[in-house]
């Protein structure tokens, strides 16, 4: 199975380093992911400072929230660390998926 995240309110450099670190991991997820535009995904992934406005939105999308990993893990259902590790990744990705319907 597929699935689309966004990827919103990330540096240029750690956007990337996400996109490239879910390409290397998709082969060891229960689903594939793929980067998409926010009207398109499934999921979002946002700064923990622009979460207020994300979760605000009329959105029923999870949002995953990226946080530095020098600070104190938000209060979310869904969070990731920065900088990114694939094991952390991994588990974040697979617990957003299994909280998808369908």
């Amino acid at each position: 199975m597929n699935r689309k995240i966004s990827v919103s309110g990330l540096t240029h450099d750690s956007a990337s380093a996400f996109v490239s670190m879910m390409g290397i991991i998709n082969g060891h997820c229960s689903v594939i992911w793929e980067n998409a535009d926010p009207g398109q995904a499934d999921v979002l992934l946002v700064t923990a400072k622009d979460s207020p406005r994300a979760t605000s939105s009329k959105s029923d999308k999870p949002c995953i929230l990226v946080y530095p990993s020098s600070q104190d893990r938000p209060d979310a259902p869904f969070t990731l660390s920065h900088p990114f590790r694939a094991m952390n990744m991994i588990r974040v990705l697979e617990d957003v998926a299994r909280a998808l319907p369908g």
